[in-house]
């Protein structure tokens, strides 16, 4: 009978914590629907179904960790449930010895804890900035095991000194056996040492001794929304199940949490059978939503029959779940009659593009000196920005030719520049599945390695870890100088460089060895990335502005300055050289940077214009200083180099761009053509598959591809914000939609599998 009692008594505390949790989880859908609409006011019309699929979504997750807390909270309390200050007053009334023992362990395993997440945060910093995943995460597994087990060592040594001194502090102090009182002694010692850590530290780690590292936590990016939300559903399922244990409702308490838990659980099959019909709520989801993106995502997974990255249900999109060569990231093969990338229509067969000898040609053969500035939008001076961040480049494109509407391959470094130097797609490349990509393998030919063949000298130089050999970016490279990278550099990291970069540039060009013969050489500045540092002698550029947005607006064009002040100093010293007249110079970045455009402070997750409109400047000597209007890409960047050095261009169809030399030297402006621009960003482990298609007169009409048959299409000289809509205006989209499958149809895609190395 008492084990009839005791089992009874279980299931009722999980049916009230699952109940509980629920009620969590329509709290956070209700909080999160708020912060969609916010983001996308086009979704407001749609409330009531955007908190549906959210907690369809969330109610899964709220019951697992419900289960858990119940399991857990069954392990260590089998006992009925109590209220937090019975645990309390348990613990200052045990035996004096007992009480002893728990004032001393308890604040010692809280302080040594710390300082071991304090350990173990130092070497995920150091292990992270190697961008080696497997040596990360081995070194991170052992580094767990070692200081936990270090800890409790630590722990457990000092525990019967402190029993000694506590035991003396007694006599005088009755609180020194008080455990509730050591351990709160504790947390504010911990929580001292944490404030001092974040304030002194900088956004990257750095400064303020070993404590410095949690500065991080004060980036602006950072979201703790995720645990926050989650701690809703845990106090939920306590705080109802505290609630109901102290009544009396019986079975018809038990009933009601059973059909609320149950009417829940049809939430989600609504969600699981209808979010592919509402893309933009799943699109939504993935993009602002705290929770319920972490859940979405792994529903879709263990919904994934075939584990080809995609599920039929939870807005997964997959056209046969039971195939997994078809898919909306899928490789398409067009005129096989089959649907592979879950489009609706098989992909038409399209003749090759044979790409012809150009007409025009440099005059002379020329050395090139390609800057590339990391996350450097397009809005400098000579492109209309109103604040004085860019003057030696304004000074430069004034001087040039500038490209109005030129396009990054991605929107983030990863998948653009090693493509750019390449020459072809991103999807074209050979490549890992990693986030910083690999292109070390020998499919994959350089600019630089066909430079080389043809005896042209290159030398380069980057401040970034992603810039060593193990990335495959310093490939046919006779000099690759990487001393400018600041010691012990992160991804996101508030180190300077620029001054560094130009100093070795200056040094690498004054070389006779390079500069006596045709040379190439490739400079990568990265400061504008942030994070973000102040530089002495910058304006203030946030002078007569307010907000957190103006804020972090000034502090990236404070660093644009800063890169443009030193990259200045380099177009000087090349302008002063006897070779200057025999040099071109081109000027671009690898992908740009939100600044609040559709509720993003970041890149490499989508493709709109403040991403991936990016500066391109070109100086030719004997070239008249012109604007080009009709839109270009930087896959045309490999063979205007190679034109420009007069290295011939490799057989057809090996490039996927064409040579911007027509462009530079033509005499009509009138006479330069409009030409589709293809922005390519294959699925990664921090991005979704994403293209896009820009088409028409430019600045055109632009098709953004979210995978399967979701697009989204803006009229870009209308709405260059890209805020309206037009993919359900079939007159507008259909014949767009179907040039884009024609272009799509000469682009050879390599399939990388999800592991690859």
């Amino acid at each position: 009978m008492a084990a009839s009692a005791r089992i009874l008594s279980m299931l009722t505390r999980l049916v009230f914590v699952a109940t509980g949790g629920a009620l969590g989880a329509m709290l956070i859908a209700v909080l999160e629907a708020r912060v969609l609409v916010d983001s996308d006011p086009s979704l407001a019309a749609q409330f009531g179904a955007v908190v549906a699929a959210l907690l369809g979504v969330l109610f899964p997750v709220a019951l697992v960790i419900s289960v858990g807390a119940t399991a857990a909270w069954l392990l260590l309390l089998p006992e009925d449930v109590s209220h937090p200050f019975a645990w309390l007053r348990a613990a200052r009334e045990e035996p004096v010895l007992s009480r002893t023992r728990t004032a001393a362990t308890a604040p010692l395993a809280i302080v040594v804890g710390f300082f071991g997440v304090v350990a173990m945060a130092h070497v995920a910093r150091n292990a992270l900035a190697l961008g080696v995943p497997r040596e990360t995460g081995a070194t991170l597994a052992i580094a767990a095991l070692l200081i936990v087990s270090l800890s409790a060592i630590v722990t457990l040594a000092f525990v019967p000194p402190l029993r000694r001194v506590l035991a003396l502090l007694a006599a005088r102090a009755p609180l020194a056996i008080d455990p509730v009182a050591t351990s709160s002694i504790a947390l504010c010692l911990v929580a001292l040492l944490f404030a001092k850590g974040a304030l002194a530290g900088d956004t990257s780690g750095e400064g303020g001794g070993v404590l410095g590292i949690w500065g991080v936590l004060r980036r602006k990016e950072l979201n703790l929304d995720p645990v926050v939300h989650l701690g809703l559903v845990v106090l939920c399922a306590y705080a109802f199940t505290l609630w109901a244990s102290a009544r009396r409702g019986g079975r018809s308490l038990m009933l009601a949490c059973v059909l609320f838990t149950s009417l829940q659980s049809t939430f989600t099959y609504l969600a699981a059978t209808r979010l592919n019909d509402a893309p933009e709520i799943t699109r939504a989801m993935k993009r602002d939503a705290a929770v319920a993106k972490m859940a979405l995502s792994t529903l879709q997974r263990a919904f994934d029959r075939d584990h080809d990255g995609y599920a039929a249900w939870f807005g997964g999109g997959d056209c046969n779940d039971n195939d997994a060569t078809m898919s909306p990231g899928a490789i398409e093969i067009a005129g096989n009659g089959i649907d592979e990338d879950c489009t609706g229509t098989d992909l038409p067969m399209v003749s090759p593009l044979v790409r012809v000898a150009q007409a025009v040609e440099a005059s002379e053969p020329m050395n090139v000196v390609l800057i590339t500035i990391d996350t450097l939008r397009a809005d400098l001076g000579f492109m209309g920005y109103p604040k004085k961040v860019s003057p030696n480049l304004d000074a430069f494109a004034a001087r040039s030719v500038v490209f109005e509407h030129a396009y990054s391959l991605a929107s983030y470094t990863g998948k653009s520049i090693g493509p750019m130097m390449i020459g072809k797609y991103p999807s074209e490349t050979e490549r890992n599945f990693h986030h910083f990509n690999t292109y070390s393998s020998p499919k994959n030919v350089f600019v630089t390695q066909r430079l080389a063949a043809a005896s042209v000298r290159s030398v380069g130089a980057a401040p970034h870890f992603y810039f060593k050999p193990w990335s495959g970016l310093s490939q046919g490279f006779d000099v690759w100088d990487l001393s400018a990278t600041p010691p012990g550099l992160e991804d996101n990291d508030s180190s300077s460089s620029s001054e560094q970069m130009s100093n070795v540039a200056i040094k690498l060009l004054s070389d006779e060895e390079t500069t006596s013969r045709k040379f190439f050489a490739w400079f990568h500045y990265f400061d504008p990335h942030s994070q973000y540092a102040a530089h002495p002698g910058a304006p203030n550029f946030a002078e007569g502005e307010k907000g957190g947005a103006a804020y972090t607006r000034a502090a990236y064009d404070g660093e644009v300055w800063f890169t443009d002040k030193h990259v200045g100093r380099v177009l000087d010293f090349i302008e002063a050289q006897p070779w200057a007249k025999h040099t071109a110079i081109i000027v671009t970045s690898d992908h740009g940077e939100a600044m609040g455009e559709h509720n993003m402070q970041w890149h490499g997750a989508e493709l709109w214009e403040p991403l991936v409109h990016v500066p391109f400047v070109i100086y030719v000597t004997g070239a008249v200083p012109h604007r080009v209007k009709p839109k270009r890409s930087l896959i045309d960047l490999a063979p205007t180099i190679l034109a420009l050095e007069k290295v011939d261009l490799p057989g057809p169809n090996e490039l996927s761009g064409e040579s911007l030399l027509p462009d530079l030297l033509a005499k009509d402006l009138s006479t330069i053509a409009e030409r589709d621009v293809y922005i390519d960003m294959p699925e990664g482990p921090n991005n979704q598959t994403r293209r896009a298609f820009i088409h028409g007169v430019s600045p055109g009409m632009k098709l953004i591809h979210l995978g399967g048959a979701y697009y989204q299409l803006y009229d870009l000289a209308n709405d260059p914000d890209e805020k309206r809509d037009r993919a359900k205006d079939k007159d507008l989209a259909v014949p767009i939609v179907e040039a884009f499958q024609q272009f799509l149809g000469r682009v050879k895609e390599v399939a990388v599998p999800r592991t690859a190395e």
